[in-house]
């Protein structure tokens, strides 16, 4: 197989978007080797007020890796979106390994400058996707629980 520039660039463009994955996960959860829950909601866009639920669930896999899974209740059919990341903590890469019940209309609902379609690079794609969703998390993520103590 002869690599091309282009397939270098697209390459590098993958691994680039792996390692902000891995930092952006490790905003989130601070402890990557230890098999952890947690969840909080999201708000769906400007025009819908409704949250939605997100949950996490980190699953150490061996001592260099572990899996992270995303999941979440569709808004638009009773199914649950499932986002399934591989994490290689020596390397320092977060990779999308499944994205289940997908729904092309999700794009509208958490808002990015991504231009999504079906290309030949689903990978590339499923990865810039969780790297927006991500920092969407980080940025508009509210607590299920109330960390404020009550005043009386």
């Amino acid at each position: 197989v002869v690599k091309t520039e282009t397939g270098y660039k697209k390459l590098k463009e993958l691994q680039m978007l792996q390692s902000s994955i891995y930092i952006l996960i490790s905003k989130l959860i601070f402890e990557l080797n230890v098999e952890k829950r947690i969840s909080f909601y999201l708000p769906l866009s400007k025009k819908n007020k409704r949250n939605n639920k997100i949950y996490f669930h980190l699953k150490p896999f061996s001592k260099y890796t572990a899996n992270l899974e995303i999941s979440m209740q569709s808004p638009f059919a009773k199914r649950l979106l499932k986002l399934d990341l591989r994490i290689y903590h020596e390397a320092q890469l977060g990779e999308v390994v499944r994205f289940q019940n997908f729904h092309v209309s999700l794009l509208d609902i958490f808002q990015t400058n991504l231009k999504f379609g079906f290309q030949k690079d689903e990978r590339l794609q499923w990865n810039s996707f969780a790297e927006e969703f991500l920092k969407l998390s980080i940025k508009e993520g509210r607590s299920v629980e109330s960390f404020i103590p009550p005043r009386f």
